[in-house]
């Protein structure tokens, strides 16, 4: 465990000027009937608010300079807030700030603008894109001040439509401002609504340090520049500015995981049968496919796995290849495992990529790398990791882990809670996992009824199900209860894992000023260049090779024509021998990043204790203070290798909050929780995001709901790639 880091996440912190706010606009409250919308968009149309905003269905805030005359419209109830009193309203400041994040334009110049859509849809020109039947779509950034106080940053798509409905709302595409504008009554088309009916997953990268324009494209630059924009037009209504909050890493593991392919060694010796589901002719390419790369995969040979094909399944381990029927059940392939009989599940297409209108199946291996062994396909090792669970599963003994790690979670329990009915009462399965001392899977469950007196009895499932039940406020909705991810037993001592929206923010600013100085389209003249690196050049420093490598880059710049960009002088450094991978000259840009104005190479790839990116790798504990005044115990589970420059995905934080002993269980705990999360085989390569034997409970029920039907809540999660 390594500590003394600070984080930064999308909790905001923040202090309005109510007493501003109240003195230049007047609020109003609009809350609509059933059936009554297109009275709504009728009056909004004829009214100017500055911005508006929803903090629940069917309820809007609306802001004015000046409030208009209130008429009685049927459907409608209006009634003006008084921000001195807004909470007896459940109005809260996240929804204030929303309205005055709403007026952001995201176009030049950064102005705060009127807005009548009541979000934040950021769009811009290149996320626009034509379907096959020749309708436009777009996605755009929906950006919202949630009730944690969290800056959520949420994609989504919007179809083009020439007719005007009024049961739905619609948009227009407004790229001189960068978002999409709500249309409340019919004007000239197009219009778009939100909706995508494509198998195209369309994403904003989270975030790109290739260069300052994919930064500046990515949910952190525009997250940034929209936080920029909302403190420059918006001082007289802030008594503190907004910002990310930033809190201290009280823990961190730093575990190096497994290769990838070394799942392999695992079923060293066993055979793979793949085969396709009956009179499929893709299903049958794709599966022949599989089964000729990995027959020619030295990995496999090596650890003589044998692969082949055949036209059902067999004893033994199994991937069977069907087709993506989950709008037609009927029609469904789908073989269910047994004991003697481990079947894992691939679609056409998805683990194929294959599109309606494709010719055939077109998969073969690919691992990003020269390599061309199946047995390094990302997918493909999936499939393998998931076949060894299973396997796990049906002998109901732990296989996946070292002894070490065995001994260390051999006295945990684990619990989930699976939501399975709403009426009369809501009923929640609580599924439970236990090891014996040879690490043996001890799976057990117990439905509990959510209701005071069923709270009542007196067993380890109901008692567990009630702490959890008060932890959550008492709380019987469904949403509620699918974001807690498991309660793990030590003992007598008891932590809910609970997920939600919060996430590690880098340092935007930061990021953005590196990206700046090493900008290659950065103009420099031969003097000033000179004149600066002898301006910064150290007089004493101790190491040899970094003053060559300086001494070096002077002569380089002294040799250069009067002006130039920072792509050729990086190319004139590089024809000299100075390699910017090489110690040296690392030191020289990680210096010139400090002192000057420039530098041909950046550092935010490199693990430094002052890195921006900090947050985005390793797991790491650390505690918040929400605006109830409590410090609530968070952890983050970022990579576990060097950052790439783009970056997909967020890093999400989950909570950690105690059911017995106080929250000092929580550093008791944590170290061990680490560990669990330290395995490569649940994530493909990288950490998983809870205790891994969450993984096993999750499998085990996804099994009892095959085999009960009346346990499944609505259409039933598969395991197919």
């Amino acid at each position: 465990m390594q500590d003394q880091m600070t984080i930064q996440t999308t909790r905001l912190d923040y202090k309005l000027n109510l007493m501003a706010l109240q003195s230049d606009y007047r609020f109003l409250q609009v809350t609509v009937k059933e059936g009554a919308f297109s009275n709504y968009n009728k009056l909004i149309a004829s009214w100017l608010p500055e911005a508006v905003m929803t903090p629940r269905r069917n309820m809007y805030v609306l802001m004015f300079r000046q409030l208009p005359l209130l008429q009685q419209v049927e459907g409608l109830e209006m009634r003006e807030i008084m921000l001195a009193e807004m909470e007896t309203d459940s109005i809260y400041p996240n929804h204030i700030l929303q309205l005055l994040l709403n007026q952001q334009a995201f176009g030049q110049p950064a102005i705060s603008e009127v807005n009548k859509t009541p979000e934040l849809l950021v769009s811009r020109k290149e996320w626009q894109y034509q379907r096959q039947d020749l309708r436009r779509q777009c996605h755009a950034l929906n950006v919202k001040v949630n009730w944690d106080q969290d800056l959520e940053l949420n994609v989504q798509t919007y179809t083009e439509t020439a007719e005007w409905d009024w049961k739905r709302p619609l948009y227009k595409l407004d790229l001189a401002r960068g978002f999409l504008e709500r249309c409340y009554q019919p004007s000239d088309g197009p219009y778009f609504y939100q909706g995508n009916h494509t198998s195209r997953e369309n994403q904003v990268k989270f975030l790109s340090i290739k260069n300052l324009k994919s930064f500046e494209r990515s949910k952190v630059g525009i997250a940034r520049a929209l936080l920029d924009n909302l403190n420059q037009n918006t001082t007289r209504y802030l008594r503190k500015s907004v910002k990310f909050h930033q809190s201290q890493v009280e823990q961190s593991c730093q575990l190096k995981l497994e290769r990838t392919d070394a799942i392999w060694k695992q079923i060293a010796g066993c055979s793979i049968n793949i085969y396709p589901q009956a009179n499929d002719s893709l299903a049958a390419e794709l599966a022949n496919r599989m089964t000729a790369a990995l027959k020619q995969s030295q990995i496999v040979q090596q650890v003589k796995v044998n692969i082949h094909c055949s036209r059902s399944s067999q004893s033994g381990l199994n991937i069977q290849v069907i087709r993506d029927t989950r709008d037609h059940a009927k029609y469904d392939h789908y073989e269910v495992g047994t004991v003697d009989r481990i079947i894992q599940h691939v679609t056409v297409e998805k683990f194929g990529a294959y599109q309606k209108g494709d010719e055939g199946v077109s998969w073969e291996p690919h691992d990003g790398k020269k390599s061309r062994d199946a047995a390094t396909d990302p997918a493909l090792i999936k499939l393998a990791q998931e076949l060894c669970i299973k396997q796990d599963l049906a002998n109901r003994q732990l296989t996946m882990v070292d002894a070490a790690l065995a001994r260390k979670i051999q006295p945990f329990t684990f619990y989930r809670f699976e939501y399975i009915r709403e009426l009369p009462a809501p009923e929640v399965m609580v599924t439970k996992l236990a090891f014996t001392m040879t690490m043996g899977l001890v799976f057990s469950k117990k439905q509990v009824v959510l209701k005071a007196d069923h709270l009542k009895t007196d067993d380890e499932y109901t008692r567990i199900c009630d702490k959890v039940f008060k932890v959550l406020g008492s709380k019987k909705q469904k949403y509620i209860w699918d974001r807690v991810d498991c309660v793990v037993q030590f003992g007598t001592k008891q932590i809910m894992i609970q997920q939600f929206a919060r996430t590690t923010m880098p340092d935007g600013e930061q990021i953005k000023k590196q990206l700046e100085l090493c900008n290659p389209n950065k103009i420099l003249s031969r003097k000033n260049a000179g004149q600066e690196l002898e301006r910064v050049r150290p007089i004493d420093a101790d190491d040899e090779a970094f003053m060559t490598a300086f001494k070096q880059l002077q002569s380089v710049v002294a040799e250069s024509p009067s002006t130039f960009n920072l792509k050729d002088l990086d190319q004139a450094a590089r024809d000299a021998g100075l390699n910017p991978r090489q110690p040296g000259m690392r030191q020289v840009n990680q210096f010139l990043e400090a002192k000057a104005s420039f530098t041909l190479k950046s550092t935010l790839q490199r693990n430094l204790p002052d890195s921006p990116l900090l947050g985005l790798k390793w797991i790491g504990l650390t505690r918040i203070e929400e605006w109830n005044g409590y410090s609530i115990a968070q952890y983050f589970v970022g990579a576990n290798q060097s950052l790439k420059p783009d970056i997909a995905r967020a890093v999400t934080l989950r909570r950690l909050l105690p059911l017995s002993y106080g929250d000092k269980v929580v550093d008791e705990v944590f170290p061990e929780l680490a560990a669990m999360m330290s395995v490569e085989f649940v994530r493909n390569g990288q950490y998983t995001v809870v205790p891994f034997p969450v993984k096993y409970l999750r499998e085990y029920w996804l099994a009892e709901q095959r085999e009960h039907p009346e346990y499944r809540w609505k259409r039933l999660p598969s395991d197919r790639s």
